[in-house]
């Protein structure tokens, strides 16, 4: 037995079956591990790599160990292997917790003690050459063959032990991720898991008794043969093809059809109630979309099964199949920034649709009755206001001692108002169609823009946060033009004009401490995390504020009502609402339930046009 450490090693049937075992076992893990990498696997699938990897690394040791000659090489390797069962057995632990979508945060308290334990066993490993805690003790034997017996200290045992629980726990976590997938999903799993179990009976009856082959020696090696197996089935079945996104508890508790597709259109799973979608006698799983479910693919433009439906973006759209309308929301099924698929959330929406349907013919009935009114009802009072102004014109040079002709100024302001009256109302139709589409606006340019439309007087304009909102911009730039003209007219005391079409709700008692001389008025804009704050530091409001925005509303005797009601029509368009802080000094209106993107906060900085 001299000479080279791999020299001539005794041949012996057992270290053949033993040694042939364990290099099979290398074989298959690497053939998986190119399988793995050149296949559509996602993260999840890739956190079994370095599993496949160390326990490769493990086999080869434990080979090298029952062929060595040397004993001080062969102690050596022993000291490796076990290193190597240690870091597979973690990797192992990983894996489980990976693939079944758990946390590995070191924040988790079995991740911590597991790891903590696993550490105080390897330290114990690698201080064994010269403490003894590890092995006790560590003998070479000679029969069948020369190899290590190893004996169980507790430090041994501890961490046997250990490893088990930490198998155990990511067992645990596969079979509850069984438990809860239906399908595809399934088949691979158990072979996997009947792999592991079976894998970790060698290593027991090490535990418990001696096998008679090798006594004395780990077996638990050998199990890796059993679970490469597993591996290999499961793999052969569809495991390293897409990660196990079928089923959790919201699929089952969402109360609409789900279909999870992997990325060429196929079907990976469904809950119940997607299952009326399907037709024919073909199994939905395992088959095309376009086969099982033309309808739906044929709604995902999808319906030649290329697969063009399934990116990386995320899109929504309506099918009709039996009378019905669905709508049909697909989501990409990422993991690690890998699309492995995608989730079609189907709803029936046919009640929506139809109400859809009725707003949208009231909308245009509404608007045809607010055109036809202000057609049949502008052209009388053009005519009127016509004569009312010829009248004027020739009475007014040298009226007859017995003409108030103050009553004809009366005449034409009434037809004035009459005139504001048919705009508004033509305002409130148009715009209290509810808003389709919206798009990203600059808040501080459109705030801008409607101060330019309005003549501000001294007024002058902060904005004190900017960014964008989700809204229609020519609705919104009504909004603002609305307010700031409500502001500017109402809001200081100096500059009230009882305009007959703005809007009405400031009073000139409001304030009895505000000095009657010209003061600037200032207002500020504010966008903010759920909409926009508009206030000035005007007279304040006197007025019903539960009443304010009520159709008709008004406490000017030159006022329509209608300027508010405008005002919170466009808003609710947008699907957003308004109300007035009551307590602050001026006016102040709050536009909550938007969707804004709110930029730093900036130094505001006041602006006006003088």
């Amino acid at each position: 037995m001299n000479g080279s450490p791999l020299s001539q090693p005794e041949y012996h049937p057992i270290m053949a079956a033993y040694v042939g075992l364990l290099v099979a076992t290398i074989v298959v893990l690497a053939l998986l591990n190119v399988w793995v990498v050149r296949g559509r696997s996602t993260s999840r699938i890739r956190a079994v790599l370095p599993l496949h990897t160390a326990a490769m690394v493990w086999a080869g040791v434990a080979a090298l160990e029952l062929l060595v000659v040397d004993p001080t090489l062969g102690r050596w390797l022993v000291y490796l292997r076990t290193a190597c069962s240690y870091l597979t057995v973690v990797l192992f632990v990983y894996f489980g917790t990976v693939y079944s979508g758990r946390s590995t945060s070191l924040r988790r308290p079995f991740n911590a003690l597991f790891l903590g334990g696993m550490g105080i066993g390897f330290l114990g490993l690698v201080t064994d050459p010269w403490l003894g805690l590890h092995f006790d003790p560590l003998v070479r034997a000679t029969e069948p063959f020369p190899y290590y017996r190893t004996g169980f200290s507790p430090l041994w045992q501890f961490s046997f032990v250990l490893s088990y629980v930490g198998i155990a726990m990511s067992l645990y976590y596969l079979t509850e991720l069984l438990v809860t997938s239906q399908h595809r999903s399934r088949r691979p799993l158990v072979a996997y898991s009947l792999g592991i179990l079976l894998g970790l009976v060698p290593g027991a009856v090490t535990f418990v008794a001696e096998v008679p082959t090798l006594p004395g020696y780990d077996h638990t090696v050998l199990g890796l043969s059993m679970v490469s197996v597993g591996t290999f089935v499961g793999a052969w079945l569809g495991m390293v093809e897409i990660a196990p996104i079928s089923r959790d508890r919201l699929l089952e508790t969402s109360g609409d059809g789900l279909v999870v597709c992997d990325d060429t259109g196929t079907v990976v799973d469904h809950n119940e109630e997607a299952r009326t979608f399907f037709t024919g006698e073909r199994a939905p799983v395992g088959s095309p979309l376009a086969t099982v479910a033309p309808a739906l693919a044929a709604a995902l433009d999808d319906s030649d099964g290329s697969g063009t439906a399934w990116d990386d973006s995320a899109s929504d759209t309506e099918f009709t199949r039996d009378g019905r309308w669905y709508s049909v929301v697909i989501s990409p099924v990422t993991d690690g920034g890998a699309v492995s698929g995608s989730a079609l959330l189907v709803r029936d929406v046919t009640e929506r649709v139809e109400n859809r349907r009725e707003l949208r013919r009231q909308n245009e009935q509404l608007d045809e009755f607010a055109s036809s009114v202000s057609h049949h009802l502008r052209n009388p009072l053009q005519v009127a206001a016509g004569q009312t102004e010829l009248a004027q014109d020739r009475l007014g040079e040298s009226p007859p001692e017995d003409v108030d002709i103050g009553r004809l100024d009366d005449l034409d302001g009434a037809l004035d108002r009459m005139a504001a009256i048919i705009t508004d109302l033509r305002t409130l139709a148009e715009q209290g169609k509810s808003v389709e589409s919206t798009d990203s606006v600059p808040f501080d340019a459109t705030v801008r823009t409607a101060w330019a439309h309005v003549d501000t007087g001294s007024a002058t304009l902060a904005i004190e946060r900017d960014g964008t909102i989700a809204a229609e911009q020519s609705r919104l730039l009504s909004i603002l033009e609305n307010l700031i003209q409500n502001s500017v007219e109402h809001g200081s005391t100096s500059n009230r004009t009882e305009s007959d079409d703005a809007v009405e709700g400031h009073g000139p008692d409001a304030r009895d401490d505000r000095d009657t001389a010209d003061t600037a008025l200032s207002i500020t804009v504010r966008l903010t995390d759920e909409g926009f704050v508009f206030e000035d530091d005007g007279c304040g409001i006197d007025a019903d504020l539960d009443r304010l925005f009520d159709y008709g509303y008004t406490t000017s005797s030159q006022g329509t009502g209608l300027g508010l009601c405008i005002v919170q029509t466009m808003v609710q368009s947008h699907g957003w609402s308004i109300r007035v802080d009551p307590d602050h000094d001026g006016a102040r209106f709050v536009v909550s339930d938007a969707v804004t993107s709110v930029g730093p906060a900036e130094a505001s900085v006041a602006w006006n046009k003088q």
